[in-house]
C-alpha cells in the first residue's frame, strides 16, 4: 500500500490532516495475490473498481 496525504494549518496555527484515507488516495493490493484493490483497477481496465472497493471495505470490517 502506499498513499498521499494532505496537511493544513487552522487559524490558530493547529496542524490538521486534510484528506481522507481512501480507495482513491491510496494504492492497495493483495499481498497474497498482487491483485489490485484501488482505481488502478479502472486506469488498467483490470475490472470492477465498485468491486474492488467493496473488497477493501469487508477487509476493513473483518467480513470475508
Amino acid at each position: 500500500m502506499d498513499f498521499k496525504l494532505e496537511f493544513g494549518i487552522t487559524d490558530e496555527g493547529k496542524l490538521i490532516l486534510a484528506d481522507e484515507i481512501s480507495p482513491d488516495t491510496c494504492r492497495f493490493w493483495d499481498t497474497k495475490t498482487g491483485k489490485k484493490l484501488d482505481k488502478d483497477r479502472f486506469r488498467r481496465d483490470l475490472g470492477s473498481v465498485e468491486e474492488a472497493y467493496q473488497e477493501v471495505l469487508f477487509r476493513l470490517l473483518g467480513i470475508n
